[in-house]
């Protein structure tokens, strides 16, 4: 397949907001893996065969190609060791929740920092209709190769809102969203900023969400118990770059989504929790994360309109 855009995205106006080294295309990275393995569990083998079509015996070559030309657009770590076949947001507690809400009204998602679109993938083929589902990501080539993915160009189309969450222009693609959405899900998506515009990022979550109780914020991401500013390492970044992430603990993401519904004048319930440092997930070994040491965690969360 023949995508365009491969080094980095555009804000419609011709600035770059997200580079990546060329060295951090590298295949010879811990975290690009040129296995599958267990990452391709039964669940995830069930949906290629029943809803993308795929036989048996193409899907693991038909995954690696796709996951090939992802690569080629931003190096993320999730896409070289195959975390999209995890499904993250159906691993998290209010999943069922979600698929009930979306199947029984007119509630509608959307999956922010989407990638491939697999939460969006598995959503449809748990039920949840097809008018209720959008995606948005910074790089618009996302849109295709989730199409070549699961093969269902044909179908899956208009989903797509190609938008930069820290872009505050009123005019943006997401902007005009705007106290649209019921549920927005951020799976592995906060920790790649730094605290500022975590803070940022999280009030512009917050307009997009409807005023009505109930509606929420659900996600899951890298975390640690002892918080703090960490510097991007290469190959993420050029030598004598300086840029960091903030790694947040349970206490300080509870303390910044207070801090967001407070500067809003909106009152939020907000729970988050680590999962158990010994539920990695499959394939996950510490020697294929990006992330390592004794005190990273995985946190889940939801943050509810009251």
């Amino acid at each position: 397949m023949a995508i365009n855009d491969n080094a980095s995205s555009s804000d419609g106006s011709g600035n770059k907001t997200l580079q990546a080294p060329d060295v951090a295309r590298s295949k010879n990275l811990p975290w690009y893996k040129t296995d599958i393995g267990v990452r391709l569990t039964p669940h995830a083998r069930k949906l290629f065969q029943e809803y993308s079509h795929v036989a048996p015996e193409d899907i693991e070559s038909h995954i690696l190609k796709i996951r090939d030309v992802a690569w080629e657009i931003f190096p993320w770590p999730c896409v070289g060791n195959f975390w999209f076949l995890s499904f993250g947001l159906s691993l998290h507690p209010i999943y069922p929740t979600i698929l009930s809400r979306l199947c029984s009204s007119s509630d509608k998602i959307l999956d922010l920092g989407t990638c491939l679109g697999q939460d969006l993938r598995k959503l449809l083929y748990d039920g949840a209709p097809l008018e209720s589902l959008y995606g948005s990501d910074i790089f618009p080539a996302y849109e295709e190769i989730g199409q070549a993915l699961f093969k269902d160009e044909a179908t899956f189309n208009d989903r797509f809102i190609v938008g930069d969450i820290l872009d505050e222009s009123r005019e943006s693609a997401l902007a005009r969203t705007e106290g649209s959405w019921d549920v927005i899900n951020i799976i592995m998506f906060l920790h790649v900023f730094s605290w500022t515009d975590q803070l940022k990022a999280s009030k512009r979550i917050l307009d997009l969400l409807t005023v009505k109780p109930g509606s929420m914020i659900v996600g899951a991401q890298a975390a640690t118990i002892n918080p703090g500013e960490l510097a991007v390492r290469p190959p993420f970044v050029k030598e004598g770059e300086h840029r960091t992430v903030f790694r947040q603990s349970r206490e300080t993401f509870k303390r910044m989504w207070e801090e967001v519904g407070r500067a809003k004048g909106v009152e939020l319930k907000v729970w988050a929790e680590y999962e158990s440092s010994e539920s990695e997930g499959p394939g996950e070994g510490k020697e294929g994360r990006f992330f390592t040491g004794d005190d990273q965690r995985r946190l889940v969360f939801t943050v509810e309109r009251v």
